[in-house]
């Protein structure tokens, strides 16, 4: 799979959310769980470091416990934000994470890197670490009240009544079972109100802070505008090719034509007329390649009719080169046209592809709006032969152009295409300002 991503910022809330069950029973089995559980998976992450301290001399087996510790921090922090949602109803913002330009092997081990370095990661580890410690302490606290309301009096009156009271101290019965209230009431208190500073912990060490949230903005934004710049230049280049192999060619070939014509016109008029069809003739073809080219521009049925026209109009052009299409769009209204024009265009060049190169039997164009995310989905599968790749020849116009549109548009593109068959491009466009 070949992919084009750029990590959007979720904006940070200035204020807690509407908690959903800051305090009642879920928060509060939840803390119970948490201190129980903790009791035995707080020594798991410790033996790993002891491992691979142990293991420094042989570096592998150090740089193997690393590895599983940085998973496993990625696990534990997948499972606290679903259980903050779950328990205490946050929409907390995930923080923003540097991704490794790379591929392969050096993706993967430069991306361990940059995960170790960030304070994102050390943050993770430190809500883990905080949560679980808080939430043993918390639960042994209340089972140790709870001990106490329960064999308390028992145990001052066995005392009191039996030969020990002579040699062994304990507090009469009639303390023990104030106490023992107090005990109860403590214990009933620490598990019903503990899970509120559960929720601090979350809304303090989650989300991301300030400063990161806004340098992954600036970054995002750079990244935007270079691809912008990248695309209008693939574009420029594009439009002149076009002008340079199709357009130009015709019309010189049509002044030829006209010249011959007129030399023909005095001596040779049949012959002066043949020469003229054939200059109607290049001048209609040359007006053909003029419009395929503008149609790459601005194809003016989209500000007047919307997508959904736009791209029948396209489907039923690729259906004429022999590959059937079915066309899939849900949009409730309209779009922003940033976001239509990139959409038509990516169906318009995946398209282009299909009938080109794929050898397809059959394309299917999904376009859909995401309410929940506020995005445009667009995906186009033909089940041709698949092996589409992203090139970085600079008079490539095609999945690498789009990649370069759709990430200056602030949305993300990828491209899954296996040797084996088939090929799958997606966009997902971002409609929020």
């Amino acid at each position: 799979m070949v992919s084009t991503t750029l990590d959007m910022p979720v904006p940070l809330q200035d204020h807690d959310p509407v908690p959903v069950r800051r305090i009642g029973v879920v928060p509060s089995a939840s803390m119970l769980t948490g201190g129980a559980l903790g009791l035995v998976w707080f020594w798991i992450p410790l033996t790993i470091w002891i491992i691979a301290i142990s293991s420094i001399p042989s570096v592998v087996g150090f740089f193997a416990a690393g590895v599983v510790f940085v998973y496993l921090v990625r696990g534990v922090d997948r499972v606290e934000r679903i259980r903050s949602e779950a328990v205490f109803g946050f929409g907390i913002p995930v923080p923003p994470r540097r991704t490794s330009p790379y591929d392969g092997f050096q993706r993967w081990a430069h991306q361990l890197w940059l995960d170790v370095s960030s304070a994102r990661f050390w943050k993770i580890v430190a809500h883990h670490y905080l949560r679980m410690t808080y939430d043993i302490l918390a639960s042994l606290l209340a089972l140790a009240l709870l001990t106490f309301a329960i064999t308390g009096p028992a145990l001052a009156s066995a005392v009191n009544r039996s030969d020990l009271n002579a040699d062994f101290w304990f507090i009469s019965p009639p303390l023990a079972w104030v106490l023992a209230v107090v005990a109860l009431v403590a214990a009933v208190a620490i598990v019903v109100f503990a899970p509120v500073v559960d929720a601090a912990v979350d809304r303090w060490l989650l989300p991301p802070s300030p400063t990161a949230a806004l340098q992954h903005e600036v970054s995002a934004l750079t990244h935007a505008r270079r691809g912008a710049v990248s695309s209008a230049q693939t574009e420029r280049h594009r439009i002149e090719r076009d002008l340079h192999d199709s357009v130009q060619p015709r019309l010189v070939s049509l002044a030829m034509t006209i010249g011959l014509a007129q030399t023909k016109l005095d001596t040779d008029l049949p012959q002066a007329k043949i020469l003229i069809g054939e200059a109607h003739d290049d001048a209609k073809s040359a007006l053909v390649e003029l419009r395929n080219v503008v149609r790459g521009i601005a194809p003016t049925i989209l500000p007047d009719r919307g997508l959904d026209a736009a791209l029948s109009s396209v489907v039923q052009r690729i259906e004429t080169s022999g590959v059937p299409t079915s066309l899939n769009v849900d949009l409730p209204r309209r779009l922003p046209d940033e976001v239509e024009s990139c959409a038509y265009f990516v169906v318009a060049e995946a398209l282009t592809n299909v009938a080109k190169h794929a050898r397809a039997t059959q394309a299917v164009v999904t376009v859909r709006f995401d309410e929940a995310t506020n995005a445009l989905f667009v995906s186009v599968y033909d089940d041709g032969v698949g092996g589409a790749t992203v090139t970085d020849d600079d008079d490539a116009t095609g999945l690498r152009g789009l990649g370069e549109r759709v990430t200056a548009a602030r949305g993300t593109f990828e491209v899954s295409s296996p040797v084996t068959g088939s090929t799958i491009v997606t966009a997902v466009l971002p409609c929020g300002s």
